[in-house]
């Protein structure tokens, strides 16, 4: 099956922050928030709150000090981000075992491809039940119970359906007859429209409030003021769009750690930390020659707590200096709070098999010249030469090539004529 129709959404609100109140429950009556990584010379900003600190007034985005002043007794909670990508990927993997099109979306929200588990599962109630008691699996039951489920044709009707639902009481919008998704739609806020706040403000100053009043815009009018994705608010509003649930192909990502002896905060001990680590990254064996378009960078931090950087490359490279640039500028713009125990690598993104260039690039510096000799009597190494010599280190711990140098051209034993040295990178 390679994508379904139907889909059964799961969303857990305040997913990661919910993981905190679980790690320390002394909190849970209490008024906490979740604060966003900071940037360097950015302030951290209110990610995540919970119901006591919204009642106060704290919301998603509010600066630190304007936070702390609506609500004294706030406990601000730094963001563990290798926490929460674990606890996902366990609920992924977990949910894989239940249908074979699962397609997560974000942290706590996740659409299941229900197309024909009819037949082993039974009705849309015994199915909902059946992926709660895999999430057990996984989740202590406070998170579990906390699930909001929905279920509907497409992502976007389920998403909805979810938003709906309340803990324990599913929201299961049936395919037939048509029209329902239609009937479903037409009373629920906009602000469940995939816009930006330019363009929710735009729909309230208009008058419009729910998506039936979206629907009933002559489309001509939405395009006046949203140009193409009008259309595409219409469709969706109305029903008439059903994106099916796309399981998510990615490779698997490899993993490099270290463990340092102690803690380590000094930015050059984290960059040789980082070049070892990409060293070993590079001749892992489940790389396969594949160039690198992805990394992910982080460790674990001195009394607890997780830091992660990401970092995208324009072209995949093989390369271990092309490789540390990018992450080494977010370490700059995002050093870690405190001193890290561990520091890991991963690649979770992959480009073609690196394939062989030119080993004598004649347009480049350095490479051999007609003589094949500088005026110090040695022609520099090619780039392409210099990186074969630091790979094959990197492999077999030696470099077994070679050049030829001449030492006594006039010689009249050949053996006497020319040496060979040691090639070094």
């Amino acid at each position: 099956m390679t994508s379904s129709r139907t889909s059964l959404a799961l969303w857990l609100p305040s997913f990661e922050l919910r993981l905190e109140l679980v790690r320390t429950p002394e909190l849970d009556a209490t008024s906490v928030a979740l604060l966003t990584p900071g940037e360097m010379g950015g302030r951290q900003v209110v990610d995540q709150v919970s119901e006591r600190a919204g009642a106060s007034g704290v919301r998603r985005g509010m600066p630190v000090s304007q936070a702390v002043a609506l609500c004294p007794g706030l406990t601000l909670l730094e963001p563990d981000p290798a926490h929460y990508a674990a606890a996902q990927e366990a609920v992924v993997e977990a949910l894989a075992g239940l249908t074979p099109v699962v397609e997560p979306v974000e942290p706590g929200l996740v659409h299941l491809g229900v197309d024909g588990l009819e037949r082993l599962y039974g009705s849309p109630s015994s199915q909902v039940h059946r992926a709660l008691r895999v999430l057990l699996e996984v989740l202590p039951p406070p998170l579990v119970a906390a699930v909001r489920v929905g279920r509907a044709p497409g992502t976007f009707g389920a998403r909805v359906a979810a938003a709906a639902a309340r803990p324990g009481s599913p929201v299961l919008v049936p395919s037939e007859p048509t029209g329902a998704l239609a009937r479903f739609l037409a009373p629920r806020p906009v602000e469940i429209l995939p816009l930006e706040a330019g363009g929710l403000d735009l729909l309230h100053r208009l008058g419009m409030r729910t998506l039936g009043a979206v629907a009933a815009l002559p489309l001509p009018a939405l395009m006046r003021h949203f140009g193409a994705a009008g259309a595409e608010l219409r469709a969706l509003a109305r029903g008439e769009r059903i994106d099916p649930v796309r399981p998510l192909h990615r490779p698997r990502p490899i993993r490099v750690s270290l463990d340092f002896p102690s803690p380590v905060g000094d930015r050059e001990a984290l960059h040789r930390g980082l070049d070892r680590l990409l060293d070993r990254l590079l001749v892992h064996p489940e790389r396969k020659d594949r160039a690198l378009a992805g990394l992910r960078a982080g460790g674990y931090l001195e009394g607890g707590g997780s830091w992660e950087i990401e970092a995208t490359l324009r072209e995949p490279r093989a390369l271990r200096d092309a490789l540390a640039f990018p992450l080494r500028t977010r370490i700059e713009l995002r050093p870690p709070p405190r001193a890290l125990e561990t520091l890991f690598v991963e690649a979770v993104a992959f480009g073609a098999p690196v394939t062989q260039t030119s080993l004598f690039d004649r347009g480049e510096p350095g490479a051999r010249s007609r003589e094949g000799r500088t005026e110090e009597g040695v022609a520099p190494l090619p780039a392409g030469i210099r990186d074969a010599v630091r790979e094959l280190r990197l492999r077999i711990g030696a470099a077994p090539l070679y050049r030829v140098v001449e030492v006594d051209p006039w010689s009249r034993i050949p053996e006497r004529r020319y040496a060979l040295l040691p090639l070094e990178g």
